[in-house]
């Protein structure tokens, strides 16, 4: 009968047990089974999307690669040819003879250190000037130690002295590195002075800085 409602309300249900059983096992199968469509369905959009991001880390990680790849390569060919041209100067005036000194200045140094003191910068400042003057001129840069703490150590010295001056010239007075014959240092060879006496010491601590201007290169320098 039906209730206020309009539901279908009954008092009494017969059924065969296993017609019910039959029905019921349908009905949890079919559940069952599209409760294990949805849980595919999902585990088939997360790989899905774990696949693009993957892709996509891929493909940015190739792109970085390239772009590395390029980077490298154009910077080894621009230190290639700085290089080849600093080497094809120093090698010009290797080969010439026919260059003379034009100015020359000496710069001291503290025992065991190739720091550039401040009271040497206004005469290589004055230098550089003179430097600029002057068509088709090159920078020698020489260093040289005290002989005092072993010739391995006074070599080293020697090169960071000369490499301190040549940066100054470079950083500070817009010398062109085309201009500055590589750096060389001597160590404790071709002293100065006595290296007995302390005076004799401190003259040998130095950078010697020549200007040189060579005919033969003219102006096309």
């Amino acid at each position: 009968m039906g209730n206020s409602n309009r539901q279908l309300e009954a008092s009494k249900i017969s059924f065969t047990p296993d017609d019910f059983a039959l029905e019921v096992a349908q009905q949890q199968q079919v559940l069952a089974t599209k409760a294990a469509a949805q849980n595919a369905q999902s585990t088939a959009d997360e790989a899905t999307t774990e696949a693009r991001a993957a892709q996509t880390f891929a493909d940015q990680a190739q792109d970085s690669a390239d772009q590395a790849t390029l980077q490298a390569e154009a910077a080894g060919v621009v230190g290639l040819a700085d290089a080849a041209a600093i080497a094809a100067v120093d090698q010009r005036v290797s080969d010439l003879d026919d260059y003379k000194v034009e100015s020359e200045n000496d710069v001291f140094f503290d025992r065991d250190s190739a720091i550039l003191k401040e009271d040497a910068k206004p005469a290589l400042a004055d230098l550089a000037k003179f430097a600029k003057s002057l068509q088709g001129y090159l920078i020698e840069i020489s260093g040289y130690a005290s002989n005092t703490l072993g010739s391995t150590t006074d070599q080293k010295l020697s090169e960071e002295r000369a490499a301190a001056v040549a940066r100054y010239f470079y950083e500070n007075q817009s010398i062109p590195m085309r201009r500055i014959l590589m750096p060389v240092g001597y160590g404790s060879t071709h002293g100065m002075a006595n290296n007995t006496d302390v005076i004799g010491r401190e003259l040998n601590r130095r950078v010697d800085v020549k200007v040189l201007v060579n005919k033969s290169l003219g102006e096309g320098l």
